[in-house]
């Protein structure tokens, strides 16, 4: 079964497609974590899982662990036409489909007066790119298995809303992805490209150090594939190469690329090959006597935002706060007390990195209820730090994480395998054995992931500040 194709395949081939290639050539195969890939491929855990089907009319499992004897299970309950089959398995020669759900619905097929349609169960609230491509897969081996492909496929969210897409609109993109997974199975090895997607590959120190050894160019912040192909084939295919061209060279060269962009890429070549920052405009940042700083730790596997950390700065000092909540059923009361903190510091900014806390917090509110004034505070106070730095800094970073823009100013994390996803496997740990040494770990990891937003701040504050 070296040769199979799965839905998560697909996953792996839009993050790094080079993951794909060493995953099936490499001579020493590097595993694959359980729950760090339920993680990655937003799963959750089984029992999870179970809790949202459990209320499912006419439910089967398959529960078969061979591929072939799971298919033939599957099949048969297909043929019984069972309303649901839980973890059903589509097999077609090398390719295999995983889908959480099979649905029976009304039409015509090989079976009868129905056939099937497929659902992935996801922490999600939106559907991304890699499930449709999963999903496309499910409907290919579908056809094939019933001869009846399905219109739509679903993705059903831990609030039981199932999210459609239509296949048809996106089988185009599907077929020529579904072409260069095959032909990188067959023994063709594609460019290397880095990306933040490369992050998430067992593989990504072998990309990340042959794509430093020629130099290339998608080592550059947030740089699309065209841009870098326009700049190569204009014969810039370098760092050091764009690094010395000027932007009206560059627009010449490259007339189909934004002048902003080729300016932009200019800058970040300039920034990693004399290994110094940039400051392109300065930021804008309230003045207050108290601010606060913002990160919240999740357990995707299981949807549940169990830690609400806040620092407190001030003339007086530094104040770290966190709310915890040890189950799901706890969320609601750690959601009041956040808010009660909130509602005492009216007049501060809350800094916080990135979209997620954001989200969280609308989610939160609309779940669990929320006063007008604290609406208005988070409406009105909340910053996200990344969007001030991303227009105005350029470092000299392939990747614009907290860790690694925190790293460049200094600073350091209390624990050597400090990261947001060994933090989940942490607290799952901590659920099993309840070690109180664990906990402290877990709240020492968010206290400085506060802490590091905090030094951030006072470091764009110092250099490019009005």
């Amino acid at each position: 079964m070296h040769s199979t194709i799965t839905e998560k395949t697909f996953y792996q081939y839009l993050k790094c497609p080079n993951w794909v290639y060493l995953d099936f050539h490499a001579l020493e195969p590097r595993p694959h974590d359980v729950l760090l890939a339920r993680l990655q491929d937003d799963g959750l855990l089984p029992e999870k899982e179970h809790e949202m089907v459990s209320d499912r009319e006419d439910l089967v499992e398959v529960t078969a662990e061979d591929p072939d004897q799971a298919f033939k299970q599957t099949l048969a309950f297909m043929r019984e036409g069972r309303k649901t089959i839980y973890h059903g398995v589509l097999v077609d020669k090398h390719w295999v489909g995983h889908p959480d759900l099979l649905e029976r619905v009304e039409g015509r097929s090989r079976l009868g007066e129905y056939y099937y349609v497929a659902a992935d169960l996801k922490r999600t609230r939106f559907v991304r790119d890699d499930h449709k491509f999963q999903g496309c897969f499910y409907a290919e081996l579908l056809e094939r298995v019933q001869g009846m492909k399905p219109v739509q496929g679903y993705v059903v969210t831990p609030d039981h809303v199932a999210l459609p897409y239509l296949i048809e609109e996106f089988e185009a993109e599907y077929e020529l992805t579904l072409t260069e997974i095959e032909k990188i199975i067959a023994g063709q090895r594609p460019a290397h490209f880095v990306t933040s997607g490369c992050k998430q590959s067992p593989w990504f120190d072998v990309c990340r150090t042959e794509s430093e050894a020629c130099d290339d160019l998608s080592l550059l912040n947030r740089v699309w594939r065209e841009e870098v192909h326009r700049l190569e084939e204009a014969g810039v295919k370098t760092i050091a190469e764009l690094a010395l061209k000027s932007v009206p060279e560059l627009e010449h060269l490259c007339p189909t690329v934004s002048s902003v962009r080729l300016e932009t890429m200019r800058d970040q070549a300039i920034a990693v090959r004399e290994q110094r920052h940039i400051i392109r405009r300065y930021v804008k940042m309230p003045e207050a006597n108290v601010e606060l700083f913002f990160d919240i730790e999740s357990d995707p596997l299981r949807d549940f935002d169990y830690l609400f950390g806040v620092l407190e700065v001030s003339g007086k000092g530094e104040q770290y706060y966190s709310f915890m909540a040890q189950s799901p059923e706890q969320e609601g009361a750690m959601w009041k007390e956040f808010v009660a903190c909130v509602e005492s510091h009216m007049d501060s900014p809350i800094y916080h990195y990135g979209w997620f806390e954001r989200e969280v917090v609308n989610r939160f509110a609309a779940k669990y209820g929320i006063s007008e004034i604290a609406r208005q505070a988070l409406e009105e106070n909340m910053i996200d730090l990344l969007e001030l730095i991303r227009p105005a800094i350029i470092f000299p970073l392939s990747f614009y994480s907290l860790k690694d823009l925190a790293a460049y100013i200094g600073f350091t994390w209390r624990s050597d395998d400090a990261g947001g996803a060994n933090s989940v496997l942490w607290f799952e740990e901590w659920l099993k054995k309840k070690t109180p040494k664990l906990l402290q770990k877990i709240l020492e990891y968010n206290e400085d992931d506060v802490r590091a937003t905090h030094k951030l701040q006072r470091w764009v504050r110092e250099h490019a500040s009005l």
